[in-house]
């Protein structure tokens, strides 16, 4: 009876097909790839339409849906089947004598359909597995009858599981206890053990040809859950000798199919569950349930002719009907259920949607109607005209806030009932409609087809120029824009830097095109009037050879030129010599081993002792976080340097390398092999000028240690013995490692605990042979010892538990809970409390973050921080393309969505003044590495201008040099250069600079000599920005202190201490103390050094009465007698600077007393709110009142007695 049913809807459409046509190629439904590139079928298309339940283009519209799920609520987390058991009670109680189940598909129809609907209320209802974002399911009816169901489920994201002790709470795949649990045992028994298959039976219906199962059975022993990658977890299969008889085959754990034992006990059927939530390829999980129906399988020899495309002759075509799918098609049952409802949303080009009219209707009075000109997407345009609310919303939103008056053609506000919506996909073959699907899914509030294709105050022609002009679309010539922008104000340094990481990161289609293109842009600093294009050449594929080297890459890998590059071996090993060498000794690091404490003392003593005796040793620095590991290391660095000695810098990640002076990270510096195992050693020629470096080197420290696999540490050591010869331990080399196992241990994939401890250096054999020496004492929080502690017990995991084995966080540290919303506003309120003027403050912008254990939360908080921050957003997206082309328009929203590890988001949002983070390891030695935190200056359409916001690279962009004078030619510049003033400069030149000469870490100088022509701007003409100030206020130098960060402070000076001379480590050095004070009225000594004390301390001195304001930038913050601020080499002092930010302090109140306590008169003077309250006027009402002066004066000061000796200290 159903055959004749669906025959007769089949005749329907098959009669219907010119109103069927057009409803497809109008845009109403989802385009098919499939067959429209296909030049070759020119024969008749006839369409079976999705509003055919069950036909392909219905399955299709149901698999886009579900994916539209996917980009809203992420990833499924379960997949569960559930087939029909035709001996459930409920059925065989209805049978009739002799009578069989599969005789009365009614009752397998009707009773499978309400053991679903009691299934559905334990998922949805009692929410068994959590509480549920999203589902699907499918009801498939397979050749032998019985019809089962395939659900996914999507949780919330509170809900989500991720740990395999998890997925244990949910999954078994074990035989229960016999004796514990009967009726489980034999469920289990009864439905979720296979075959058997393979060499107990090589006949069963899943065995492939090759010999194997296609599900894999029998499965492995597995002690623990464990998780793979991109596949089903291995659940836990104990070898514990239980066994079933099964088809007279006794069988084990191997056996098992994963199941829930609660719905498993409850349901009695087979009833398949497994966690999906680490599967990558969600498609395939979408497709396997909306595969379609069941056919029968044969082969036919094709003939020559030319085939009609008949679907609905494709779709019968060998269409099995067995009698429970025909009874549950005549019932009238849902073969399908999605919720949220997804709602598809029409998509066509100007004037082409789809029109109905009846066919005596008049043309002309049809096409001049405003109901015939409306559809959905002209009306979502005109809601955006009158409705501000609307144009906040895409397209793809518009269905979760207004619903779709198909009567009335309007779009209303939606009241109730949460729906997704979706734009119904086009393929990049159908052209200006795809491009404008790119742009309804990108563009907010677009009011009219010409109005979305408006960039700025262009109208592109079409909407893939549109597309291309909004960053949407990748142009040919995307990386030779990048470089051509950066040339126009980068110095050939930073645009050979530029270069490389297109190189290496951007897989230009064709590198020696590109190189050709900039060679001249890129080598203007090795050109000179001497120098042949050979030479110039030969110097520039250098420098990006020795780029290309520290990020792991051989510059013959990009074929620049004719012929492989290769360079004098010699001078490849004086370079890596040299740039030893060269690394710059920080002054305070220098001085850093004078405030040692008695533990690092004892450390810092005992490697050094190792060091100048020259004896083989290995230490391991052992510290929580914050017991100045980082600070013992730099002395140690800065001592061993300063003797003319070799000390090499390295740490597991880009950040801690960063911190460190001249630091790389251990793989890049020590060539380590990604892919590890115990046989592994690093990719260290012998012969090679790495191997030299590392046997001059005195010293090697490696930071965060207990992050590497433990195997990192033994290929060094492998290496280092077979370079130097030497069976001891790291060749007999002093090295030293240090970190905190309380912290990141070596990141296991979905490891378990115990993998990741067997992974950790205190795992190998080389742990023995480390000295370990304890740091205990906390440093860097020693103002509030109570966290510390906190933090202490935390790592040693003596903090007390709950019965979830979950740490009680103290009241004092949380934000207390309101709901979601309110409450993560309240935590960005109590971080950030003005977000507005940190954007004008580097330091207090870069020392602020929130701390998320999920990714996707970090970019919700980001995105709320963004929207907050001010000024003008500029928009980022990311080209996201499939591999397989003809899927490029179905799966590309879902790419867009997709954020993976190491990559940035699909739209990246970003204001001047915000921070960013680099993803990349691009130049660790530069402070660029993966972690390092920048400050974005300005932006250009393929480039990001942005400095680097901390530690001792802070203020870094790659566009500064330092200007050099010599000789003669120094009288000559003589006061001509000041500073916040512009000049026009001509005639000076760039060239490498000697790394002996160096005052930064700057590669190149500019060179004034006699030539060079200086000329003032005048102020009215300056177009370059004004110079900004990061300054920092006194209440936050405690979060710089020993940091070797360069900061600046705005202060008034308000008392000197006579000079005098110290021995330190260069020798006799003058000092002298400067007593400072800002708006906070919190004292501070400023140390001057050095040529400082003949300089500016004398010009200070001279005005000290006045009290002068003291601009002072690239100074340090140390730890000398608490707190202190010292000047640098580079540091640069301005008094009385005409910039706003001094005009609150220059205008600061003022009272000059004696202080008189019957023995002795001292003169004072008070600042700010004090003197303000003391005097109770100002200097200027006393002139106003000078007949009354002694009047106001006595009762000003009537209350300067309320004021205290701390007060007044």
């Amino acid at each position: 009876m159903y055959v004749k049913i669906e025959t007769s809807r089949l005749d329907y459409f098959r009669n219907k097909q010119q109103e069927i046509r057009s409803e497809v190629y109008q845009g109403i439904v989802d385009s098919l790839s499939i067959g429209q590139n296909n030049a070759s079928k020119v024969g008749k298309r006839i369409i079976l339409p999705s509003s055919f339940i069950g036909g392909p283009r219905d399955m299709r519209k149901r698999y886009m849906e579900a994916m539209a799920l996917v980009q809203r609520f992420g990833k499924p987390d379960s997949f569960l089947t559930m087939t029909c058991n035709p001996s459930w009670k409920e059925i065989l109680d209805e049978l009739g004598p002799q009578e069989e189940a599969q005789n009365r598909p009614d009752l397998i129809a009707r009773i499978f359909r309400a053991k679903l609907e009691e299934l559905k209320d334990e998922l949805f209802k009692r929410e068994i597995f959590g509480k549920v974002s999203a589902y699907v399911y499918v009801i498939e009816h397979k050749k032998r009858g019985l019809p089962h169901a395939h659900f996914l489920i999507i949780l919330q994201r509170d809900w989500k599981i991720y740990a395999p002790e998890s997925f244990d709470e949910i999954v078994s795949a074990e035989i229960p206890d016999r004796e514990r649990n009967l009726h489980l045992y034999k469920t289990v028994k009864r439905h979720m053990m296979h075959g058997p298959c393979g060499v107990l039976n090589p006949n069963n219906v899943c065995m492939k040809a090759n010999g194997s199962c296609k599900n894999h059975f029998p499965k492995g022993f597995v002690p623990n859950t464990t998780v793979g990658i991109d596949c089903f977890p291995q659940y836990k299969r104990c070898d514990n000798g239980m066994t079933v008889k099964v088809r007279g085959k006794d069988l084990d754990n191997h056996w098992v199919v994963p199941h829930n034992p609660y719905l498993l006990a409850k349901f009695d059927c087979h009833l398949n569950v497994e966690i999906c939530s680490t599967i990558k390829a969600v498609k395939y999980l979408y497709k396997y349930i909306y595969k379609g129906h069941d056919r029968v399988a044969f082969n036919l020899i094709p003939g020559q002719n030319i085939q009609d495309i008949d679907e609905i002759q494709q779709f019968q075509s060998a269409r099995w009907i067995a009698p429970p799918e025909a009874m549950w098609r005549i019932y009238g049952f849902i073969l399908n259920e999605m919720h949220p409802s997804v709602y598809s949303l029409h998509l066509h080009l100007e004037d082409q949607h789809l029109v109905a009219f009846h066919a005596h209707d008049n043309l002309n009075n049809v096409l001049r109607s405003d109901f015939t000109a409306k559809s959905m997407l002209t009306e979502f345009f005109s809601t955006n005209q009158v409705n501000e609310n609307a144009r906040k919303l895409l397209y793809k939103e518009f269905p979760e806030a207004f619903v779709w008056n198909q009567q009335h053609k309007i779009w209303t506000p939606r009241k109730k009932k949460t729906v997704i919506g979706r734009i119904v996909t086009a393929s990049p073959f159908e052209g200006e409609r795809y491009y404008l699907r790119i742009l309804l899914n990108h563009i907010r509030g677009p009011l009219s087809f010409d109005h979305i294709k408006t960039v700025g105050n262009v109208t592109a022609p079409t909407f893939r120029e549109a597309a291309t002009l909004h960053g949407l679309l990748q142009r040919d010539t995307s990386l030779q824009d990048c470089m051509q922008e950066a040339s126009l104000y980068q110095i050939p340094h930073s645009l050979r830097r530029l270069f490389v990481t297109i190189l290496v990161y951007c897989n230009p289609t064709n590198p020696r095109e590109l190189w050709e293109y900039f060679e001249q842009d890129m080598s203007s600093d090795f050109q000179t009037s001497v120098a042949t294009s050979a030479d110039i050449r030969t110097k520039v594929l250098r420098s990006i050879s020795s780029t290309l080297e520290s990020m792991g890459k051989d510059i013959n890998m990009f074929h620049l030129i004719e012929h492989d590059v290769s360079f004098d071996q010699n001078e490849t090993e004086a370079r890596e010599i040299n740039d030893e060498f060269a690394v710059l000794i920080p002054e305070e690091d220098l001085m850093a081993s004078m405030s040692l404490n008695f533990e690092q003392q004892h450390a810092y003593e005992s490697i050094l002792q190792k060091v100048l005796l020259n004896e083989s040793a290995a230490f391991f620095i052992d510290g929580p976080g914050g017991t100045g590991k980082t600070f013992l290391y730099k002395a140690l660095l800065a001592t061993v340097r300063s003797r003319n000695l070799i000390a090499l810098a390295t740490a597991s990640s880009g950040v801690a390398a960063s911190i460190l002076p001249g630091g790389r990270t251990a793989h890049s510096r020590f060539k380590i092999p990604l892919d590890l195992d115990k046989n592994s050693t690093c990719c260290v020629s012998k012969q090679g000028a790495l191997a030299k470096l590392l046997r001059l080197a005195k010293l090697i420290i490696w930071d965060e240690a207990p992050m590497s696999r433990k195997e990192c540490m033994q290929a060094l050591d492998k290496m280092l013995r077979d370079i130097t010869d030497s069976r001891l331990p790291f060749g007999g080399k002093i090295i030293v490692f240090g970190g905190d196992f309380r912290q990141v241990l070596p990141v296991i994939r979905k490891g378990t605990r115990q993998e990741e401890v067997n992974a950790s250096l205190a795992s190998s054999y080389l742990w023995s042979t480390l000295t370990k020496i304890r740091l205990s004492k906390n440093m860097r929080a020693r103002f509030d010892p109570n966290f510390s502690n906190y933090l202490l017990q935390v790592g040693n995991g003596t903090t007390p538990i709950t019965i979830e084995n979950k740490i009680k966080i103290p009241n004092e540290m949380l934000i207390p809970y309101k709901n979601d919303v309110e409450s993560l506003d309240d935590l960005i309120d109590a971080v950030f409390q003005d977000i507005g003027s940190y954007s004008e403050n580097l330091s207090e912008m870069t020392n602020r973050a929130i701390l998320t254990p999920k990714n996707n939360s970090v970019d919700e908080i980001n995105t709320i921080l963004i929207q907050r921050f001010p000024s003008t957003v500029t928009q980022y997206y990311s080209f996201d393309e499939t591999i397989d082309t003809s899927e490029q328009g179905i799966m590309e929203d879902f790419l867009n969505t997709l954020t993976p590890n190491g990559l940035p988001p699909h739209e990246l949002l970003l204001k001047k003044n915000c921070p960013i983070m680099l993803l990349r390891n691009v130049n660790p030695s530069e402070g660029l590495c993966n972690g390092t935190r920048l400050i974005c200056r300005n932006f250009e359409r393929n480039i990001i201008d942005a400095e680097i916001a901390v530690d001792h690279h802070t203020g870094k962009r790659g566009n500064r040099l330092q200007a050099t004078i010599f000789g003669k030619y120094i009288d000559l510049r003589n006061d001509m250069l000041h500073i916040f003033r512009s000049y026009y400069i001509s005639n000076a030149y760039v060239k490498p600079l000697d790394p002996r000469h160096r005052i930064e870490a700057h590669e190149y100088q500019w060179i004034l000599n006699s030539r060079t022509i200086i000329e003032n701007i005048p102020d009215d003409e300056v177009e370059l920005q004004s110079p900004e100030y990061d300054i920092i206020p006194f209440t936050n130098l405690h979060d710089y202190k020993d940091t070797g960060t360069e900061i600046a402070i705005l202060a008034i000076a308000i008392y000197m201490k006579p000079p005098r001379e110290i021995t330190s480590i260069h020798g006799p050095t003058k000092i002298q103390k400067i007593y400072v004070i800002d708006q906070s009225l919190m004292p501070i000594w400023l140390t001057m050094w050095s040529r400082f004390v003949d300089g500016e301390c004398r010009t200070i001195s001279d005005i000290i009465e006045v009290k002068p304001t003291l601009l002072a930038t690239r100074i340090k913050v140390g730890s000398y007698n608490g707190l202190s601020l010292s000047s640098q080499p580079t540091s640069v002092f301005t008094l009385n600077p005409v910039i706003p930010a001094a005009i609150p302090l220059c205008q600061c109140c003022r009272a000059y007393i004696d202080v008189d306590d019957g023995n002795a008169r001292l003169g004072a003077v008070m600042f700010g709110k004090i003197a303000e309250e003391a005097l109770g006027c100002t200097a200027i009402e006393l002139m106003e009142h000078t007949g009354e002066m002694g009047i106001l004066l006595k009762e000003s000061l009537a209350g300067v007695g309320l004021y205290s000796a701390q007060t007044w200290t």
